[in-house]
């Protein structure tokens, strides 16, 4: 995975944020980017009576996932290092400002305010079609990240993508690639060819870009399944096994439309995906001058 700024993590008091914090220390000991704990204070929030006590609710949700971080790196030969941040506002619009500036953003799939059931809440459905930088919306499904200081829980399936030939799906295809080479994982392109034409090119497109891919990540292991499925169905399916699945939007804007933005199948894979997703805005990147596209 490309971090190029600052990780920030949505704190809430959930269980669901604290995972994804200490899901987002290992990542930021891992590519040297600072880490901020941001809380975001509403007035208009169910559980609260008034502003202040929803900033009280927040200082107190940063005081103990910093603390369940201190404990995790105690012993380790560098502590536990982050800020904290406390603001005002609607917390899905204040964490899509902070992204102008991201590296990464990081959220729980579910808020305090919601129980933990399978879809995920309204601020993690709402952000990532907003937000400039890339967002994570981590899932704790293959076991605790406070069950060790420097590994993610994991399972056997690895990093999932489906890729097509468009220009920001071949950067959500090199941060999965970057992410899977960094955590020694295996890389899965799986596609859908249900609606498609030319199957033929499709391959061959597949091909090109597994060998494309190994070329800016020496060692990645990466493989390509076909499937006679719709992208979504087929995605959501992938998803079931997979530590993490990534996929591309098109990055046009902060105010543009969240259907705009992250076009048909991330838009109907986000909401029901069953593990981490990450989801990637186009951006130029020096490495796609070098993709070849299939004739």
């Amino acid at each position: 995975m490309q971090i190029n700024g600052d990780i920030i993590v949505g704190i809430d008091g959930s269980e669901a944020s604290c995972e994804a914090a200490a899901w987002a220390l290992k990542e930021s000991r891992r590519s040297g980017q600072p880490l901020r704990l941001v809380s975001v204070a509403a007035a208009a929030h169910p559980k609260f009576a008034d502003l202040t006590e929803a900033r009280q609710a927040a200082e107190a949700a940063l005081a103990d996932v910093g603390q369940r971080l201190t404990e995790l790196m105690e012993g380790q030969e560098t502590p536990a290092v982050f800020t904290t941040e406390l603001h005002d506002g609607d917390p899905a619009e204040v964490m899509a400002e902070l992204s102008e500036d991201a590296g990464l953003l990081v959220i729980g799939h579910h808020g305090s305010d919601q129980p933990p059931t399978g879809r995920i809440g309204t601020v993690s459905s709402g952000l990532p079609g907003h937000a400039l930088s890339p967002v994570l919306i981590h899932r704790a499904v293959r076991g605790s990240e406070f069950d060790s200081v420097d590994v993610h829980p994991r399972g056997e399936a690895g990093v999932v993508i489906g890729l097509d030939t468009s220009d920001y799906s071949g950067v959500a295809a090199l941060n999965a690639a970057g992410y899977a080479a960094a955590t020694n994982a295996t890389l899965h392109i799986v596609v859908g060819t249900a609606p498609l034409d030319g199957d033929e090119i499709v391959r061959a497109q597949t091909e090109l870009d597994m060998t494309w891919l190994r070329s800016h990540f020496p060692g990645l292991r990466v493989d390509a399944a076909y499937h006679d499925a719709d992208p979504v169905d087929l995605l959501i399916d992938q998803s079931r096994e997979a530590d993490l699945l990534v996929m591309g939007k098109r990055g046009i804007g902060r105010f543009a439309s969240m259907l705009a933005q992250l076009g048909r199948t991330t838009s109907q894979v986000m909401p029901r995906a069953e593990c981490s997703l990450l989801v990637v805005p186009f951006r130029d990147d020096p490495k796609l001058e070098d993709r070849r596209l299939a004739d």
